[in-house]
């Protein structure tokens, strides 16, 4: 199975994720693994639109004016 590991400041994620207070400016390690149901996308598109089901319940709302001209 292949998977990503790496050490990260929590900064850098507090727009991508809602992290407890007692993480936010800390090292953080992040890990990214497939799911056991995991199927390899066939297309870019795919991945993304998979990817973006999978971190909406991370978005900020008060943030998404931001992201239009990004």
């Amino acid at each position: 199975m292949e998977a990503i590991r790496t050490t990260i400041n929590s900064v850098h994620l507090a727009s991508i994720i809602d992290l407890p207070e007692s993480l936010r400016g800390r090292e953080v390690e992040v890990i990214v693994l497939p799911t056991a149901d995991a199927k390899p996308e066939q297309s870019r598109k795919g991945k993304l639109e998979s990817l973006c089901g999978c971190l909406k319940e991370y978005a900020d709302p008060a943030l998404r004016e931001q992201e239009e001209g990004a």
